[in-house]
């Protein structure tokens, strides 16, 4: 355990300079957030019947940019696709740490020093815009802890999740198609490019039956009460279940495909 903590410790070091890169990605998220207020304002100004609240929903809205990078599901590592690639990998194998748990501590990492650089600033500009468009407060203190729990949980799930998918690669010559695939469906499951609320009631049933939504829909609506305390606390349960088997499927995975692996060259 020792290790991987180092570990972590020297990948958020890494990622924490990338200080240019904060700044792009902070004019992006003020970008898109304020590109769907106007968006879904001409959705409410029309008088369309939807099951969110304006203030909860501009409140979602800045949620979902704000921990952006917490809760996006694009976990494709430069580092670790390349290692696949070009046969790298062979040296981590050879460590006396599991190369599952080594990757598990990069993604995290990356995700942790990424918010971080980016988290406060957009944070204090989304409460400081006129009410309309503002940041609004949790609506209770129970709601509150309870997003907390249900966003830390649903960092977690995101990166065992992406470690499934990080599985197959071993079995792909480019894997960068299979992750421009999987981003792209996982972040409309979990209610990131629209709140699930929006969608239509069959693919709201599936989007409840899948992971996905637990990593971003959850946590978000439940700041901005649109899910109970209640339900809230039914899932948490559900992500813990959730976060045991797709953890338990990708070591699976990770390990089958590290009997098949051949590494040619030398």
């Amino acid at each position: 355990m020792k290790a991987y903590l180092s570990f972590l410790k020297l990948r958020l070091n890494v990622g924490l300079q990338y200080r240019f890169a904060a700044i792009a990605g902070i004019l992006t998220q003020f970008f898109f957030g304020v590109m769907y207020l106007f968006i879904y304002e001409a959705y409410y100004r029309a008088n369309i019947s939807i099951g969110m609240e304006w203030q909860a929903l501009v409140s979602y809205l800045w949620l979902n940019q704000i921990f952006f990078y917490l809760t996006y599901f694009n976990l494709i590592d430069g580092d670790i696709y390349d290692s696949i690639v070009t046969g790298q990998v062979s040296y981590e194998l050879v460590r006396p740490l599991s190369v599952y748990w080594l990757w598990y501590v990069k993604l995290l990492a990356k995700k942790i020093a990424g918010a971080a650089l980016r988290f406060l600033p957009v944070l204090v500009v989304a409460m400081l815009l006129p009410s309309k468009y503002a940041l609004q407060a949790p609506v209770s203190v129970a709601a509150f802890l309870l997003f907390l729990v249900t966003l830390f949980l649903g960092v977690i799930l995101s990166i065992c999740i992406g470690m499934i998918i990080y599985g197959f690669m071993f079995y792909t010559t480019s894997s960068r198609g299979l992750f421009s695939i999987y981003t792209a469906i996982a972040d409309f499951l979990a209610g990131g490019t629209i709140p699930i609320v929006f969608m239509p009631p069959l693919l709201q049933k599936i989007c409840y039956a899948l992971p996905f939504r637990l990593t971003i829909d959850l946590p978000f609506r439940l700041y901005v009460g649109n899910i109970s305390v209640e339900e809230g606390v039914v899932s948490v349960v559900k992500q813990v279940v959730w976060i045991a088997i797709t953890m338990v499927l990708g070591l699976v995975l990770m390990k089958h495909s590290q009997k098949k692996l051949v590494v040619q060259g030398g």
